[in-house]
């Protein structure tokens, strides 16, 4: 009988209840109002570039025009980023635009603050990753892509060729760091003979300086040719640049330094078709660094990247050496995507009876990734 009656009652008060909670979860919601007296509840998530982002229950996230907000009530405290020179973000509650100014509250006190300085709303943890993404650590904020291509004839050709790349950058606000490597081998089974066996890669770091345009670098570069001899040619350098062009589409930086070139020739022992045997071969030089570095977006999906270096022996004047790096890349999906990449290394004085110009082009699919 007890628990009859204590069902009925239940029953009974079911609605009053579900009546309060939705109450409750009303009084928490954030309250926009608008200059035209619309009110809107949900939740306030960030205001930037002039739009507040706020989430309705009707209408999923829709974007609001800020000068038509009035007044802004949170539930959960925002974070409001003030210009320079204050360093510290405030944690408000509320705010109440009073003509050309606004009237924030935070859990302390309320104060005026000019509507100019009253433009960034983001959450705590928005602005956690903010901070973050100004000093990332060196293993973080990378993105890249690596391809491996491969092709074999068999029957009247028997000839196999290996080649593969690897792209990575990891700009930030102060600096910029970047890596490629490339390299192709092939193989003629039917001569004997190898006709392609080369590597070639690159470390190099910037960092901006005072001024805006200008920047500092330091690079590393490592290229072997076995078909022209080259066991190793290393080239260890630095200087300054100058940010010719930098917006979101298209980027051209210029430099200009010194490098210091070691370079091993192993020795060509004498042939049918070198009949004199030329013996090893090392050079150490300096020499002047003249490059260019460019970048170029293509609708969505498609980029440009490329660099140019040219170095001058300042030891023997008029031998140089270049390098020009090209790679197209274009997405499939988040993490495939289709990678030519065009290598072109020159230099003026190679051992006898070796070219002086080696181009490697390279082309497939290739794996895009994101170290965050």
């Amino acid at each position: 009988m007890h628990e009859k009656s204590f069902c009925c009652i239940l029953v009974r008060l079911l609605p009053l209840l579900l009546l309060l909670l939705a109450l409750t979860s009303r009084l928490r919601a954030d309250t926009v109002t608008l200059k035209d007296g619309t009110r809107f509840t949900g939740t306030a998530t960030q205001l930037t570039g002039g739009k507040l982002s706020f989430t309705t229950t009707f209408a999923g996230t829709i974007s609001i025009d800020w000068a038509s907000v009035t007044t802004l009530t949170l539930d959960k405290p925002l974070l409001l980023v003030l210009p320079a020179p204050a360093t510290q973000p405030l944690a408000i509650t509320a705010i109440r635009r009073d003509e050309a100014n606004f009237t924030v509250t935070t859990a302390v006190r309320t104060q005026t603050l000019p509507a100019s300085s009253v433009n960034l709303l983001r959450t705590e943890a928005a602005q956690e990753a903010y901070e973050a993404s100004l000093h990332p650590g060196w293993t973080h904020a990378w993105t890249g892509s690596a391809d491996v291509n491969f092709a074999f004839a068999r029957g009247n050709s028997n000839t196999t060729t290996v080649g593969s790349g690897i792209n990575l950058a990891r700009p930030t606000l102060h600096d910029k760091s970047t890596a490629y490597f490339n390299s192709l081998y092939t193989r003629d089974g039917i001569q004997n003979s190898t006709t392609a066996n080369t590597t070639n890669a690159e470390l190099r770091y910037d960092h901006n300086s005072l001024y805006p345009h200008l920047f500092g670098f330091v690079s590393q570069d490592f290229n072997t040719n076995a078909l022209q001899d080259l066991t190793l040619r290393s080239i260890t350098g630095g200087g300054a640049g100058y940010h010719a062009r930098n917006t979101p589409r298209q980027t051209l930086d210029l430099s200009g330094g010194l490098v210091w070139t070691h370079e091993s020739y192993s020795a060509i022992p004498a042939s049918a078709t070198e009949p004199t045997a030329v013996p090893a071969i090392t050079n150490s030089f300096a020499a002047l660094n003249i490059g260019q570095q460019f970048t170029q977006k293509f609708g969505a999906r498609s980029s440009l990247s490329e660099q140019g270096n040219m170095y001058s022996n300042m030891n023997q004047l008029g031998q140089f050496e270049s390098n020009v790096t090209a790679t197209l890349n274009t997405e499939i999906n988040k993490i495939l995507s289709w990678q030519t990449t065009f290598n072109d290394i020159e230099v003026t004085n190679p051992p006898p009876g070796t070219k002086d110009n080696d181009i490697i082009l390279t082309t497939g699919i290739s794996f895009t990734f994101t170290r965050k």
